[in-house]
């Protein structure tokens, strides 16, 4: 009997297309740079030629705003845990180890710098991480909210603040692990539990 192989639709073909892209372009940014890597090393990278690159993004800007778009929607959907917790102060305090994890990951935290680097220099860039840290800011501000109204808390502290610091903490650790290759991450975690619980019921 022959074997029938199952065609994916349209739409899921051009989406593995775009994954496929995105893979390739970060492979290139931590490695060459934003401007050291050009459509043509992407293209190669990714298996397919450059007019295929072009089909689906137009220059390298539409890339790295496809890159945080799709960062952004694995924060969201990673935060959902949090959001529908019956007790969502020991469940951000739990995933503060998932959060130390991401944060020090060397290709992770490479590709980020690169990212950050080019929107100091890059309007284009800039508007694009701007915007997501403003969608994510929101997200944690609302968390925040929700946790204290699951204790019946009152904060001494404006919760923007909060946001603000608990933000500082784990984008810090993406400078402080390329700095620190070695650093010992268990004692980190261990203590960066302590500081969010801390935060949280300040």
């Amino acid at each position: 009997m022959n074997e029938i192989t199952m065609t994916p639709p349209e739409s899921d073909r051009a989406a593995q297309r775009r994954h496929q892209v995105l893979d390739a372009a970060a492979i290139c940014f931590r490695n060459h740079g934003f401007h050291g890597a050009s459509m043509a090393q992407i293209s190669k990278t990714a298996g397919m030629s450059p007019g295929h690159i072009y089909h689906y993004f137009d220059s390298k800007e539409a890339i790295i705003a496809a890159i945080v778009d799709r960062d952004l929607e694995e924060m969201m959907e990673w935060t959902e845990i949090f959001y529908s917790s019956d007790d969502i102060l020991q469940t951000m305090v739990d995933g503060v180890t998932c959060g130390v994890d991401a944060n020090t990951n060397p290709e992770c935290a490479a590709l980020m710098l690169e990212i950050m680097a080019e929107s100091a220099r890059n309007p284009q860039v800039a508007a694009t991480v701007q915007k997501s840290n403003q969608i994510c800011q929101q997200r944690l501000t609302d968390l925040l909210i929700k946790e204290m109204a699951q204790r019946g808390a009152v904060s001494s502290v404006d919760v923007q603040v909060k946001t603000d610091l608990i933000s500082a903490m784990f984008d810090g650790l993406l400078m402080k692990s390329i700095h620190n290759p070695t650093l010992d991450k268990d004692a980190l975690t261990v203590l960066m539990r302590k500081v969010m619980l801390f935060v949280l019921t300040l």
